[in-house]
């Protein structure tokens, strides 16, 4: 999504990323599968990474979680995690 202001052009660029995660992996140690989400948004005021897993309740995910926002974006936590929320609902 584009958007002009002022003569000059400010980008978003959104990527998600899902990775099933095998049972017993180090990252998480349980018995089963975990799915992992991963949404990437990509601001002019730098990266923000938010992830979502059903980690403990295999096939229905947990709340979006911001893993690492940068400072500039900081105030916009509940925009990005909001934004990842709605996206997901659409998977």
């Amino acid at each position: 999504m584009s958007q002009e202001v002022r003569g000059s052009m400010v980008a978003l660029e959104v990527r998600v990323t899902t990775e099933v995660i095998p049972a017993r992996d180090a990252r998480h140690g349980t018995p089963h599968p975990v799915v992992e989400r991963v949404f990437t948004f990509t601001l002019p005021q730098g990266t923000a990474v938010i992830d979502q897993t059903d980690y403990g309740h295999s096939g229905r995910f947990n709340p979006p979680h911001a893993r690492q926002i940068p400072t500039a974006l900081q105030p916009k936590t509940p925009q990005l995690l909001a934004a990842a929320e709605a996206l997901a609902a659409l998977l």
